[in-house]
Order: structure tokens, then C-alpha cells, then sequence
């Protein structure tokens, strides 16, 4: 009994030292507001079709060559690698009809 009071009392000091030093690792930051931003417009989620539908692409290829950004992208290139950098988009379409274009990341292609 006298080693079970001694236990519990340690374990309330150990506790209480430990929860009055706060946490152990730092608080997750905050996401900037430019990231916040795209989750709540959906860039880089690609639509969630319907089963009778089909998901449609295209990208918009820029027109000159130069280094391409990594930022978002799929991890398929090298950040600064010289190509033609393009946007992806992608939207779902259902029968003759389609739903407006989705900004899904970055892409480069070699020039």
C-alpha cells in the first residue's frame, strides 16, 4: 500500500512539472493565407466525377522557355529545370455538358 501511495504521488508531481512546462514540441503553424486561399477554391483537387462521367484535362503551355517552378507540381521535373512551363486544369463532364475548369498545379515540358 505504502508503494502504491509513494507511486501515485510521483506520478502527480511528474504531471504536474510536466504540464506546467507546456508542450513538449512547438504548435503546428498556421497555413499562409495564399495556401487557406486554394483549399477553399479547390486548386489541386481534382473534381470528383459522377459515375456516368469523365474527367477531361488540358493544359495551357506558356510560349516562351525558361525555368519552371516546382510549387505544386507532381514532382516530375526539377524546380528551376529549363522547359516551357503550362498550368494543368481539369474538369468533369457528364454526357454533352461540363463543369467549369479546376486549377490542378504547374507543369514543364522540355523546349
Amino acid at each position: 500500500m505504502r508503494n502504491m501511495i509513494r507511486t501515485l504521488v510521483l506520478m502527480s508531481l511528474s504531471v504536474g512539472v510536466l504540464s506546467a512546462c507546456g508542450p513538449s514540441a512547438e504548435p503546428e503553424a498556421t497555413p499562409p493565407a495564399a495556401e487557406s486561399t486554394q483549399v477553399e477554391q479547390g486548386i489541386g483537387v481534382t473534381p470528383n466525377c459522377p459515375i456516368d462521367g469523365y474527367l477531361d484535362e488540358m493544359v495551357e503551355w506558356g510560349s516562351t522557355c525558361a525555368a519552371c517552378r516546382e510549387v505544386g507540381g507532381d514532382g516530375s521535373w526539377v524546380n528551376g529545370s529549363y522547359g516551357r512551363a503550362g498550368t494543368l486544369y481539369k474538369r468533369c463532364c457528364t454526357g454533352s455538358s461540363c463543369d467549369s475548369w479546376h486549377l490542378i498545379r504547374p507543369v514543364c515540358t522540355s523546349c
